[in-house]
């Protein structure tokens, strides 16, 4: 018992040390935050779980998560009937501010924050559990060297954890390099994207439903690119799902 309180002392002594002497800000507004944490609780506030329905493959939305049929499509296309999306929060300047750290500044740490916002968002429903596998929207080689790890696969890692949909990290690669997408003008994003991605296991996807996870979804450029090169493997339907669209 003594041992245990004297644990609990040394911890709250380091804890007053790291504090004092290691203060941490911020990320966002760079107030002074409490050990461990990230954000201020105002910039929290910010993030408060907003669901948006709409069509990776012309972002077409919905005003709200509920309508139409769960986990149909969204667009009023009947060829885009085969993928769904799904977000958890609008971008905006605060989750923008939060993935660009993440993803630039190599702050692996956020994603529990990231994938924390889809789970609050009740993304993770019995409509998302339907779907037989999961994968991330993949970075080419070099910028996977680059960054260290890919952004949407950590995101993925905690979203099989939670929802039970196994996910295979590297179901699609990207087999050729490509300029920054956010750098582009909407028009030339996709022509930047024809032909960049590949499923690596057509057997193993063909006649099943798949879960695409992506940090953040603008044009749609991207997703939509990753939906096709599934579809053209044999998959039936696409739910993407990302932090922010």
């Amino acid at each position: 018992m003594k041992g245990k309180r004297m644990l609990a002392a040394a911890k709250l002594i380091g804890t007053a040390f790291i504090e004092c002497f290691l203060p941490q800000f911020c990320i966002l507004c760079e107030e002074r935050i409490p050990s461990g944490e990230k954000l201020c609780s105002r910039c929290l506030g910010l993030l408060r779980p907003e669901p948006i329905r709409f069509c990776p493959l012309c972002r077409f939305e919905g005003e709200t998560e509920g309508e139409g049929e769960e986990g149909s499509s969204v667009c009023r296309d009947e060829s885009h009937g085969f993928v769904a999306g799904r977000a958890a929060v609008r971008a905006g300047t605060a989750i923008l501010g939060v993935v660009h750290r993440f993803k630039y500044s190599g702050e692996r740490d956020l994603a529990p924050l990231l994938a924390r916002l889809i789970l609050d968002s009740n993304i993770i429903d019995e409509d998302f559990r339907d779907h037989q596998l999961m994968c991330p929207v993949p970075l080419f080689r070099t910028r996977l060297r680059e960054r260290g790890f890919n952004q949407s696969a950590e995101i993925a890692k905690r979203l099989e954890i939670h929802s039970g949909v196994p996910l295979i990290a590297d179901l699609l690669s990207k087999v050729k390099p490509t300029a920054e997408q956010a750098k582009l003008a909407a028009g030339s994003r996709r022509r930047n994207l024809l032909g960049s991605f590949v499923v690596t296991r057509a057997g193993v996807v063909s006649g099943k439903s798949i879960v695409l996870v992506d940090d953040v979804v603008t044009t749609g450029s991207t997703v939509a690119a990753c939906a096709e090169a599934l579809k053209s493997s044999g998959v039936s339907k696409v739910l993407v799902v990302s932090v922010a669209a």
